[in-house]
């Protein structure tokens, strides 16, 4: 019901596997819908945001990526499998995860799931280093 009201309210963003940068955009499909809970826009002088994540597939190929700002991530339904630099693990239902915007990872769906989570992104500008490019890995760019 919840999210029905944010999508009536033009809160809802069906966010593609890829960006029109990358070589392959003709083949994006849906990755994950957003509904903004707080801010549509946020403000870059505003602190954080708070967001709910539907995802509907597993990240885009086999790489890892790293994120924008820091954030706090939390699991309200379903779970994942989080790849970091430690290895793989599931999340599952629960789960509260802090990320600095310098920590790369990757997120496996197990299939016919549809995990949601509270995705709260904090302060822009905290980000040391470049954002991730598409198919970097653990072994070959990221030291």
């Amino acid at each position: 019901m919840f999210l029905k009201i944010l999508t009536a309210l033009g809160r809802k963003k069906t966010v593609l596997d890829r960006g029109p940068s990358h070589p392959n955009y003709k083949d994006a499909k849906p990755w994950l819908n957003r509904y903004y809970v707080l801010f549509r826009y946020r403000p870059k002088w505003f602190p954080f945001n708070i967001i709910i994540h539907e995802m509907l597939d597993n990240d885009h190929g086999e790489g890892v990526h790293n994120h924008l700002c820091p954030y706090i991530t939390i699991i309200i339904k379903g779970g994942y499998w989080e790849t970091t630099r430690s290895g793989k693990k599931w999340r599952a239902p629960g789960y509260v995860g802090f990320r600095s915007a310098n920590n790369f990872h990757r997120v496996d769906l197990e299939p016919g799931t549809k995990p949601m989570t509270i995705f709260i992104p904090g302060p822009f500008g905290l980000r040391k280093g470049p954002r991730s490019e598409y198919g970097i890995d653990f072994k070959t760019k990221i030291k």
